[in-house]
């Protein structure tokens, strides 16, 4: 028996856990739409994302960096140069002839076309360019996480403005019975007028009680209007569907997995420490030699060419020419290796930076995790007293709506005078419209203590 009771009480607890949980998703779910479309409204989101579509484009250029490249090449051009040559004199050994006497002058003129394909290609980067990629991966993922966490805002942003108009309903409904109840009185006075048993005082009071009404309708028709106009730039849908959104004015009911800690920006922190843990690997990684495969084919044709000597013992000046000279294809390829040995301290400084980077963005990370703590705790206070005042406020509208009647029908018995009595519907209304003030700072409350803890997107797009 024991153990059978138990299991009812543990399920009990779980249903009424889950009743809340659901209670809180029905409600907030019809917000759906309005909010999703207000995320792809949003100018600041929309350029956060294409900031981030440029991170990807960097991912990609230095993904690219592994990749061959190939370059080609072609030049044309005409040389002409003056020589002036001081060799070894050289005797033949038959006719005693001496070559190169003296200096040697001459000329050289040609034209040349040259080209060739060349085509490299990374073997070892020191792990500079792995280590960058997987940087700049980590900064995408952070800069995507700092885009959703601005999704709450923007979500409450759009629930408060709808729950505010929602209040100016509830305030519609209560002008309209006081006004009905006041028109009841105005026409009582009237004919107790006529009959001599009051005074044009009583019906002038009702009067202009009821044309306070009146102002009070105009301004929540004015607020009503800059709502829907707010709501219209919030979210870029059109008037007739905002306007086609209706719901009770009651309380949202947070289950205990409301405040699961699920902040975007403490997740976006260590992320970016990824990001900066990568940044600074990449930073040593120069350190290391980096090794290339190349290749090269060329061309080369130095065409009417003209080579004269002049002065030449016993030949004078030595004219020789040539139709071409031409060498192709030249093949090249190999491997090479580029090792920066010193660099003066811009590495070290590299480094250092790196170090201060992760450093900086650590004492963020604790800094944001007390704070948001300290939040939540703040949040979930606010949450229970408005509660508690909930409770309070209804019992402060019982009681003024029970004097209401109270003096209304004190005042047709003539115990009561007209003052008195419109101080009662007064009263009633003032505690009415605190009431329902009451029950839009407890929805603020619930939205602060999901936002805070960064469910509130997540509740209303479940």
């Amino acid at each position: 028996m024991k153990k059978n009771t138990l299991l009812v009480t543990v399920g009990l607890c779980l249903c009424s856990t889950l009743n809340d949980s659901l209670f809180a998703q029905e409600q907030l779910n019809l917000f759906s739409s309005p909010v999703e479309s207000a995320i792809r409204h949003n100018k600041s989101i929309q350029n956060a994302n294409l900031e981030n579509k440029k991170v990807a484009l960097d991912r990609e250029d230095v993904r690219g960096k592994l990749l061959p490249k190939v370059s080609m090449n072609a030049l044309y051009g005409y040389v002409n140069t003056g020589l002036d040559v001081d060799l070894p004199t050289q005797q033949l050994p038959i006719t005693g002839i001496n070559l190169f006497e003296g200096t040697t002058k001459g000329n050289v003129s040609s034209q040349v076309f040259a080209t060739g394909v060349t085509a490299t290609q990374v073997i070892f980067s020191g792990l500079q360019i792995t280590n960058g990629q997987k940087a700049l991966e980590q900064k995408q993922k952070a800069l995507s996480l700092m885009t959703e966490a601005g999704y709450d805002q923007l979500a409450q942003d759009v629930i408060t403005s709808f729950d505010q108009l929602m209040l100016l309903k509830e305030v519609d409904v209560l002008i309209n019975d006081s006004e009905k109840r006041l028109n009841k009185e105005h026409l009582k006075v009237v004919k107790a007028i006529e009959n001599g048993v009051a005074i044009p005082y009583d019906r002038d009071k009702i009067k202009l009680a009821m044309l306070e009404l009146e102002s009070k309708r105009a301004e929540i028709q004015s607020n009503r209007e800059l709502l829907y106009y707010k709501l219209e730039e919030l979210t870029g849908l059109p008037m007739e569907e905002l306007q086609a959104v209706s719901y009770p004015l009651q309380e949202i009911l947070l289950a205990e997995d409301a405040t699961a800690m699920n902040r975007k920006e403490i997740e976006t922190l260590e992320t970016s420490q990824k990001a900066y843990e990568f940044a600074l690997k990449k930073e040593k990684g120069a350190q290391l030699p980096m090794l290339f495969a190349f290749g090269n084919i060329s061309y080369l044709n130095a065409f009417d060419s003209k080579l004269t000597i002049k002065d030449v013992p016993q030949l004078g000046d030595l004219k020789l020419q040539s139709n071409h000279f031409q060498m192709a294809p030249t093949f090249a390829v190999g491997v090479g290796m580029k090792w920066n040995i010193f660099e003066g301290k811009s590495h070290k400084a590299a480094v250092e930076k790196a170090k201060l980077d992760l450093e900086i963005n650590n004492n963020k990370l604790e800094d944001t995790k007390e704070k948001l703590s300290l939040l939540q705790r703040k949040t979930k206070s606010d949450y229970e007293l408005a509660m508690k005042k909930i409770s309070v406020n209804q019992q402060q509208m019982t009681i003024a709506k029970n004097n209401m009647y109270l003096a209304s029908r004190q005042f047709e018995e003539g115990l009561q005078d007209v003052t008195e009595r419109l101080e009662a519907e007064n009263e009633y209304y003032k505690q009415s419209l605190n009431y329902y003030n009451q029950i839009l700072s407890q929805r603020t409350a619930a939205t602060e203590v999901l936002k805070s803890n960064g469910n509130l997107y997540q509740t209303i797009s479940r």
